[in-house]
């Protein structure tokens, strides 16, 4: 049987080189900005990590003003709101942040610049099937899209998916900027989640990461689009 497969990814991100350095995965905006993030280049949990990839890759933050601890705004502005919001009130968040709360929080600071939806979904086999249906739609309209996961032993993590794999028609992988770990400079992305490998069980899907295996399922989306 012959298989036929596509990878498909945002347009806009390339892997980029400048003065015979790598770059890594990066958006051109005015400049090549790099995208990934890894927990410890700046404040904020996973959730905070990704929704700042996220809103680089929609072309509103650079990555030097992410990680410039010296960056700041006039406070009545949209990105000073944002910033007071995510950096300033919360400081160092180590319980991450409910999708619903991101949502509140960029109506309330940062409305002039995106506007932003969160969805909830069970394990479900129908309900994963329509949470792979909305990011592969967001995909496919060239637009990355946050998601959750929920670990079989416990805990749930935030990461950002950049693509995925289609297998004979059926959508098979999705390729996620993770926070937690390293990438390299000549990779798109740093985590895999394999879908629907457990069909029949809770944690149907199997998200793989630097030495890192877990049976997921994908429990919130925050889908963010640029005014």
């Amino acid at each position: 049987m012959k298989i036929e497969s596509m990878i498909k990814l945002i347009d806009d991100i390339d892997i980029v080189w400048k003065n015979n350095q790598p770059q890594g995965c990066c958006i051109y905006n005015r400049t090549w900005q790099k995208i990934a993030l890894k927990q410890g280049d700046m404040d904020g949990a996973c959730a905070v990590y990704s929704l700042m990839m996220y809103l680089i890759l929609l072309k509103v933050l650079t990555y030097s003003q992410v990680t410039n601890l010296n960056t700041s705004f006039k406070g009545q502005t949209s990105k000073g709101r944002l910033f007071k919001e995510f950096f300033e009130k919360e400081g160092l968040c180590r319980s991450g942040f409910y999708f619903s709360t991101i949502e509140d929080k960029l109506r309330h600071s940062f409305s002039k610049e995106v506007s932003a939806v969160s969805s909830n979904f069970n394990s479900s086999a129908e309900e994963q099937s329509k949470a792979i249906q909305v990011i592969t739609e967001a995909i496919d309209a060239n637009a990355p899209i946050m998601i959750a996961e929920v670990f079989k032993g416990g805990g749930a993590h935030a990461i950002l998916v950049v693509g995925y794999e289609l297998r004979n028609g059926k959508v098979v992988k999705l390729f996620c900027l993770d926070p937690a770990y390293p990438i390299t400079d000549y990779s798109y992305w740093n985590t895999i989640i394999r879908l629907n490998d457990e069909i029949g069980k809770t944690y149907l899907h199997i998200s793989i990461s630097d030495k890192q295996m877990s049976n997921i399922y994908i429990d919130e989306i925050l889908k963010i689009i640029k005014r």
